[in-house]
């Protein structure tokens, strides 16, 4: 079986010193979780590229990808899935939604820890995301 690959965020907002996170449509497959903002790369793009457009597709905001952090690899509703996860930054507060999503959230360690659940979350902790100057 292939696996997908999809392109996740990290997105800090250093003057903030807060993370963005974004809540799933109640509608939408894992409706109603927090999570970071990403998606599946296109044909022919490069992975930054495929953040860049991803985190301004679902927020409105323009990001730049500072580092790579880690890779995972999960199965969602039978598909399996490579996750690639870059550290990116934003000087933007205000995001804009797409259908996908209903809420967002700048938030800091604790709140992120208290707001993520399943595979992300113990992603953030295996792969030292709260270990990172917010």
């Amino acid at each position: 079986m292939q696996a997908l690959v999809v392109v996740k965020s990290v997105i800090l907002n250093h003057k903030l010193k807060k993370a963005l996170l974004i809540r799933r449509s109640p509608e939408d497959e894992e409706g109603g979780f927090w999570e970071s903002a990403g998606g599946k790369v296109e044909e022919g793009e490069t992975l930054e590229g495929g953040i860049i457009r991803e985190v301004f597709e679902e927020t409105g905001l323009n990001v730049v990808p500072e580092k790579f952090l880690y890779a995972s690899l999960d199965e969602i509703g039978g598909k399996k899935m490579i996750f690639i996860v870059y550290l990116c930054s934003t000087s933007e507060e205000v995001a804009v939604l797409s259908k996908e999503h209903t809420d967002y959230r700048w938030v800091d360690k604790a709140e992120c820890k208290e707001l993520l659940c399943g595979g992300i979350a113990e992603d953030y902790i295996k792969h030292g995301v709260y270990e990172i100057e917010w």
